[in-house]
């Protein structure tokens, strides 16, 4: 793979801490802020992973919600029942 040359910016006082992190790992600045970017990528692909089925569920649920379709629309209450669903709920 190429390597290629960024230009970054950032506060000093930031710098100065990551020069002297990558000097006590004995790497240069390149590779210790290659190898955390990496570290944080990887993770958040592995929190991507984790919650898109839960992602997935969500976006079932809003579209059901946007057709009007419930789990358990089809159940059919008796008139007793259903009165007693309006009178919960406060309806007339």
């Amino acid at each position: 793979m190429a390597t290629e040359r960024s230009s970054i910016s950032m506060p000093a006082d930031i710098r100065d801490r990551i020069r002297e992190h990558a000097a006590d790992a004995g790497l240069d600045v390149s590779t210790f802020l290659t190898i955390a970017a990496q570290a944080q990528m990887d993770q958040q692909d592995r929190v991507r992973e984790i919650f898109m089925s839960y992602e997935e569920a969500r976006a079932e649920a809003e579209k059901q919600a946007g057709s009007g379709t419930w789990a358990g629309d089809e159940i059919e209450l008796s008139r007793q029942e259903q009165a007693e669903v309006d009178a919960i709920l406060g309806r007339p």
